[in-house]
Formats: structure tokens, sequence, C-alpha cells
């Protein structure tokens, strides 16, 4: 349950992070991506830091 609840959290986290690099990013930035793009990032390190979770001894 343990490793579960970080996973989730290291989710969370890239999802904020992700959003705070997106706020700071100029205006015409920020409307040229698409949000699908901004999704599949945060799902993509979200991914990686699960994998970390599982992966990491105990």
């Amino acid at each position: 349950m343990d490793r579960l609840l970080r996973a989730v959290g290291g989710c969370g986290l890239a999802f904020l992070l992700v959003l705070g690099v997106v706020a700071v990013l100029p205006r015409g930035v920020r409307d040229a991506v698409p949000d699908p793009v901004i999704g599949g990032a945060v799902l993509v390190l979200g991914a990686v830091g699960a994998r970390r979770v599982v992966k990491r001894p105990g």
C-alpha cells in the first residue's frame, strides 16, 4: 500500500510540476502548445515516477 501511495504522490507531483512550467511560459508559447502534449507529458512523468517507485528495493 505504501508503494501505491508513493506512486500516486509521484504522479501528482509530476502533474503539478508540468502545470507550474506551463504557467511560467509566455502567453504565446502557452497558446501554441496543444493540450494533449501537456497531458502526455504528465502521463510520461507519472509513469517514470511510478516505475522508479516499483523498482526501489524495500
